[in-house]
């Protein structure tokens, strides 16, 4: 179980003294600006698990691993792809994971691949796991390009979901593609804020140049404790209760002892707070139904709603968080609406 606190370990961490790290399939890496807060990254190859795993329709609970070199008999590349990455303290076998599998399978007959980056993000020194995110989406780009090469699919069918820390590699990996390959959509649930907030570059992790299309949820990014990032880093923004404080989460203090031995049995990434956990269940909702509806769009995420406005697009939405956010009148801007503390959350 652990409780020290995320700022502890912030300090505990072990940076290496190499300017530069090799690393056989990936490239290297280097820990100029904006990467010159974090320890060099472990080298894929040294990474165990990092594994990715297919799942379609007909093979929902019989998944089929994917490389750089193998293309699952089951995939289809007339469908899109969906892959999803975990965040810190974490691995491929989160519930979370398995119940949005299942709940983009429901509504769509898609490609969904889990990414089980655990050997990089499963550790205690928070700052290698998210230095890691830098190898780990460098490699996933490369099951992305080999999906496009052997299969005959097109990079704009290609979308890529993390959480924390995971929507950082989704963000690295966009980075990586080619140029003629830019991934279609990259999705972040409140992104990971400890060291990549403070860096001016946004090249740090997530961030517009990672798809044609970059929609972000921010659940838990005010504080001194919080886990996400406040900052607008997407085309599209979408702070529920102005990004943090999330309804039903008045326990979720790190150190409540009680709170995450309830959680324990359930997900390891809830360790990591009630309101920061919330963005991935906002996310499994809104794939089952387009319920998160926002009317206001902001111009300061500093002080919402006070730098919010009513927004409308004549009939439509003015925008919609989650699955449906890519299909509705507005594609970009920051919007503001409440939620509930109870699933579905939505209240619209």
């Amino acid at each position: 179980m652990l409780l020290i606190n995320l700022t502890a370990l912030l300090l505990l961490a072990h940076y290496s003294s190499a300017a530069e790290r090799c690393c056989s399939t990936t490239g290297c890496f280097n820990d100029n600006v904006p990467f010159n807060n974090m320890p060099l990254p472990t080298c894929p190859e040294n990474m165990s698990p990092l594994t990715y795993t297919m799942y379609t329709r007909t093979t929902r609970n019989t998944g089929q691993a994917v490389t750089e070199t193998v293309v699952p008999a089951a995939y289809v590349s007339s469908r899109r792809t969906v892959f999803l990455a975990h965040g810190w303290n974490s691995d491929g076998t989160s519930s979370w994971l398995t119940t949005m599998k299942n709940t983009f399978l429901d509504r769509e007959d898609i490609n969904v691949v889990i990414v089980n980056w655990g050997g990089g993000a499963q550790i205690l020194n928070y700052a290698q796991a998210a230095s890691n995110t830098r190898t780990t989406g460098a490699r996933t780009a490369l099951i992305f390009q080999n999906l496009l090469r052997q299969s005959g699919s097109i990079s704009s069918r290609m979308w890529c979901v993390g959480h924390s820390l995971g929507s950082h590699v989704c963000g690295h990996t966009g980075m990586k593609m080619p140029a003629n390959q830019r991934l279609g959509r990259v999705t972040g649930m409140d992104p990971a804020g400890p060291l990549f907030e403070p860096q001016n570059d946004k090249n740090v992790g997530l961030n517009q140049n990672s798809a044609t299309f970059v929609d972000v949820l921010h659940t838990d990014s005010r504080g001194l404790s919080a886990l996400g990032t406040l900052r607008d880093i997407g085309h599209i923004d979408f702070y529920p209760q102005g990004g943090s404080g999330q309804p039903g989460c008045f326990l979720q203090n790190f150190y409540n002892d009680a709170t995450i031995e309830k959680w324990e049995s359930d997900d390891p990434e809830l360790y990591d707070g009630c309101s920061h956990s919330r963005a991935y269940q906002f996310m499994i909702e809104s794939i089952k139904a387009d319920c998160f509806i926002a009317r206001q769009r902001c111009t300061n995420y500093n002080t919402m709603p006070g730098s919010c406005s009513n927004c409308a697009c004549g009939n439509l939405p003015c925008a919609v968080m989650g699955y449906g956010a890519e299909s509705t009148c507005n594609k970009s801007g920051m919007y503001y609406f409440q939620v509930s503390s109870n699933v579905p959350y939505c209240q619209n």
